[in-house]
């Protein structure tokens, strides 16, 4: 069960679109989700979500308010699109997403030319009948999308590949970790600073520029406006366990089995460590082989060259004798290009850039990434 407290907001700052930090009555910290529950004000009272807090959990690092006791929440006057994130929770909202809008592909339609999805599930009967006009998937050859386990490696590698080449690539935040895009203040700061074109928030992820239902239709979404070279991970908040299988970005192998039949090149950027105090992610950690024992179809992982080469060797071999694809690639240089775009970027508490062995690994996703597909 969640646990709530009732507290007053006694300071407001750092607010942006869809999101107020604060500091409550009683010296704690909180975050509002506006679109959700409305602006706050200095003295209003809060009921506050102290669950994870109460654990001592990174989660948030703060409580997250539910509810503005004294003034109520109503919403918006106009009520935009059909898709419903957050599902079936008392914070449910809808969203106009990309599919919804007329983008590709486009729902089953009957033959009356009626494309609009309207968010009812559809009769079996029409799906069965001949004379229902089902679209072809699109095709995405020539776009190159790499996914990442965690967040910050996500951003930090679309920040080397913006560096290198001067056009940033485009952001795809699935709902394998926190639900609000407008939650990362890395994601806030990529956008603003051009690290990354525009951002898609897939499933029953919201809040991102783009909606999207999928990660294939939000990829799609993002090449229909000439953007081929995407990133793709969870948002902030990743789960890892000690079990092969328990971690918040297993299902991108699903993605890029996906992305992979409509003709992408996909790629997976390993998530590597040389200070990590778990022996489990020192070198490359147990969640990306776990991804490449699982993937479904043969996935490339791009692999340092000269100067790390003979330090990853053994790491190579690994990934070779699951079948998968290693491919050398000279590192870009992560640390200077996070400089240059004045992102401050931590793992775990930890800044990325005083990991060599990461940035190494990054570095050759960014520099696969970064070459003409």
């Amino acid at each position: 069960m969640p646990r709530f407290a009732r507290l007053r907001a006694a300071e407001v700052g750092d607010v942006r679109p869809g999101l107020a930090r604060m500091t409550l009555s009683d010296g704690s910290e909180a975050y509002a989700l506006t679109e959700l529950c409305g602006p706050i004000r200095v003295g209003d009272e809060l009921l506050v979500n102290t669950s994870a807090v109460d654990l001592g959990l990174g989660t948030g690092g703060a409580h997250v308010v539910h509810t503005n006791l004294t003034l109520p929440f109503a919403g918006r006057p106009e009520l935009r699109g059909r898709v419903m994130k957050a599902r079936y929770l008392g914070e449910q909202l809808p969203v106009e997403a990309f599919e919804e809008a007329g983008g590709s592909p486009a729902a089953i339609s009957p033959t009356s030319g009626d494309a609009a999805f309207d968010g009812a599930e559809a009769d079996p009967a029409e799906i069965s009948d001949p004379g229902t006009s089902v679209p072809s998937p699109p095709s995405l050859r020539g776009v190159r999308v790499v996914f990442s386990v965690l967040h910050s490696h996500a951003l930090a590698l679309a920040a080397t590949v913006r560096a290198a080449v001067g056009e940033a690539p485009g952001y795809v935040m699935t709902d394998g970790g926190a639900l609000p895009f407008v939650l990362s203040d890395l994601a806030a700061a990529c956008l603003e600073r051009g690290v990354i074109v525009t951002a898609v928030s897939a499933g029953q992820a919201f809040g991102a520029p783009i909606e999207a239902v999928t990660v294939a239709s939000g990829v799609t979404a993002l090449v229909e406006q000439g953007i081929d070279r995407i990133v793709v991970s969870p948002g902030l908040g990743h789960i890892g366990t000690a079990s092969p299988l328990g971690f918040s970005a297993l299902d991108l192998v699903g993605h890029a089995a996906v992305l992979d039949a409509l003709g992408a090149a996909t790629a997976l950027a390993a998530r590597a460590s040389s200070v990590d105090e778990r022996a489990r992610h020192r070198g490359v950690s147990h969640h990306t082989r776990a991804m490449a024992a699982l993937a479904p179809v043969r996935t490339v992982v791009p692999t340092p060259t000269a100067p790390t080469a003979d330090e990853a060797a053994g790491d190579v071999v690994w990934i070779e004798a699951l079948g998968q694809q290693a491919v050398g690639m000279t590192p870009l240089p992560v640390a200077d290009a996070l400089a240059r775009s004045g992102l401050s970027v931590t793992t775990m508490g930890r800044s990325l850039a005083d990991d060599r062995y990461a940035c190494s690994w990054l570095g050759a996703a960014a520099a696969w990434l970064a070459a003409a597909a």
